[in-house]
């Protein structure tokens, strides 16, 4: 038995028992990271546990740790065989668990809806394991994007002005809901990081086939509190996740300055 002092007895306090917290990146979850009792997953440090890049890959024996986490669970979990950034967070987050007590995750990756997803089934995993502790540090802020509609604009071709004329009119305000930046973005050998999102979209926009998706916060614009720069198969997808009163008004105003109909998205990508 320990005693933590300072803040991050106040965090485990609140924690009441439970083995799953949940936080979001506005949270001060600095202590958990500088403790040395957790472990810090996904977050952009060099001590860092990375789910990313060549780490999942040379995680041996993966087909036997879904298997012991769909008999925990109950149930088969198709995002266990998915291939996207999900299976790597649910197989390797069980992983580490298996030999370390306490970790605190970093969901950079994540979409909206596999975030809560995660939560759900290591809601149900903890339980089931003897004395472990899970903080789960949300990325993104507190904007209820499953009720906004993405509207975008395709440029077929990736043009530097266009890109910076977009953000200067559309996106003043706003600041990137990621902290960190790395390339690429998911997996792969990293190529290139930065913690400066107008060093990454530079490095992004230099050469042809490079694939990236920038998103942006604003809470304060009641209009649309979302956007997106999404570069993907040489063309540019310019977008803002809209509340629902506004929408024909936006719409309007992107096809008139475009001159093209934005396409419409509920909580997919547009292409």
């Amino acid at each position: 038995m320990f005693i933590l002092a300072g803040k991050i007895s106040t965090l485990l306090s609140k924690q009441l028992n439970m083995s799953l917290t949940v936080t979001d990146i506005d949270s001060d979850y600095q202590c958990l990271i500088d403790n040395k009792d957790f472990t810090a997953v996904n977050f952009p440090t060099k001590e860092a546990v990375k789910i990313y890049g060549s780490s999942y890959d040379r995680l041996r024996d993966k087909n036997t740790l879904k298997r012991e986490i769909e008999d925990i669970i109950g149930f088969k979990d198709e995002q266990l065989d998915s291939c996207e950034a999900i299976e790597n967070f649910l197989v390797f987050s069980y992983y580490l668990l298996k030999t370390n007590n306490k970790l605190v995750v970093f969901t950079a990756g994540l979409s909206y809806n596999s975030i809560d997803h995660y939560i759900k089934i290591m809601g149900i995993i903890l339980p089931k394991l003897d004395n472990r502790i899970l903080y789960v540090v949300k990325n993104f802020s507190d904007i209820n994007e499953s009720k906004l509609t993405d509207l975008y604009i395709h440029i077929h071709k990736i043009e530097k002005e266009i890109v910076f004329n977009f953000m200067q009119k559309w996106l003043i305000g706003f600041k990137p809901k990621d902290i960190f930046f790395t390339y690429p973005q998911y997996f792969g050998k990293i190529e290139f990081e930065t913690d400066d999102y107008s060093e990454m979209l530079s490095f992004i926009l230099s050469k042809t086939n490079r694939h990236y998706e920038f998103y942006f916060i604003n809470k304060n614009n009641s209009q649309y509190p979302k956007g997106m720069v999404i570069i993907n198969n040489n063309s540019l997808y310019l977008g803002i996740g809209v509340n629902s009163m506004y929408e024909k008004n936006l719409i309007d105003k992107l096809s008139e300055e475009y001159i093209k109909t934005p396409i419409i998205c509920n909580g997919t990508f547009p292409y």
